[in-house]
């Protein structure tokens, strides 16, 4: 028999706003859900809808909400849904940072656009890369991973049982030293080969000293980074598809590290 009285409806709303704050975290600092371009209305209409499919699954322990112990189970469940959506964000940035790299050597670094996954302004180079990884994290059912693993951190990190672990940080240390690798495997070959370019059009201004560089060198080094650009675009793609396959595997990880505190 189900009782609808008062303190078992008060209850389940406690139970309820528990569950949604992982999740709201989750969808404010992961990659897509947190873009610029998705509102706020839509976030929480996004996380009211998977806090209901959740919440039958979910212990939810009986808390103060309006205590101590309330206000750090509320900062727990936030640190972990941030973390979760946090970790996926090395993916995004470390593709960002190669862009810019290689807009500069490029020499499209004036050349800027505003980036609908973080509102601000980028390269077009790192522009058209971010679009490109959103596509495939897309195509790799990346947010289907992220909102899978936030429903597994319910079990294997139960409410108010979450610990920050020296081992985390380190984790969290190195997935970001992968994000800088990433980055530099993918800007290296267009970096290397623009310094190339602009060695190769500096010798021409010697040997032909007449002859105009900022019409004749600017135009060759933009034309061949994007010829090369189009060359690499398979090899980028698997890059971007294997280094947010190794990010998902790092962030799980993380979570399953956290029962070792």
């Amino acid at each position: 028999m189900i009782v609808l009285d008062a303190p078992t409806l008060f209850d389940g709303l406690i139970a309820f706003l528990l569950i949604s704050i992982r999740l709201g975290s989750m969808f404010l600092a992961g990659p897509l859900f947190s873009a610029a371009v998705i509102t706020l209305p839509q976030r929480i209409a996004l996380t009211l809808g998977v806090t209901i499919a959740l919440y039958g699954t979910i212990d939810v322990p009986k808390i103060d909400f309006i205590s101590v112990q309330g206000l750090v189970v509320v900062a727990q469940e936030i640190m972990v849904g941030a973390t979760i959506g946090f970790f996926m964000q090395f993916a995004f940035a470390a593709v960002t940072f190669s862009g810019e790299q290689m807009s500069s050597a490029m020499g499209l670094s004036y050349a800027a656009m505003v980036d609908p996954q973080t509102g601000a302004s980028s390269p077009v180079v790192a522009q058209f890369l971010s679009v490109i990884l959103i596509l495939i994290f897309l195509t790799m059912n990346g947010h289907h991973l992220l909102i899978r693993e936030v429903g597994s951190s319910y079990k294997l990190i139960p409410m108010g049982e979450f610990k920050m672990t020296a081992k985390m940080f380190l984790r969290t240390f190195e997935a970001g030293s992968l994000m800088f690798g990433m980055a530099l495997l993918i800007s290296l070959p267009v970096v290397v080969a623009m310094m190339l370019v602009n060695i190769v059009t500096g010798v021409m201004t010697r040997v032909a000293p007449q002859m105009n560089i900022f019409s004749v060198g600017f135009p060759i080094t933009i034309l061949s980074g994007l010829a090369l650009m189009m060359v690499m675009m398979p090899t980028i793609g698997h890059l971007m598809s294997d280094f947010i396959n190794q990010i998902g595997l790092r962030m799980h990880d993380l979570i399953l590290l956290s029962q070792e505190g």
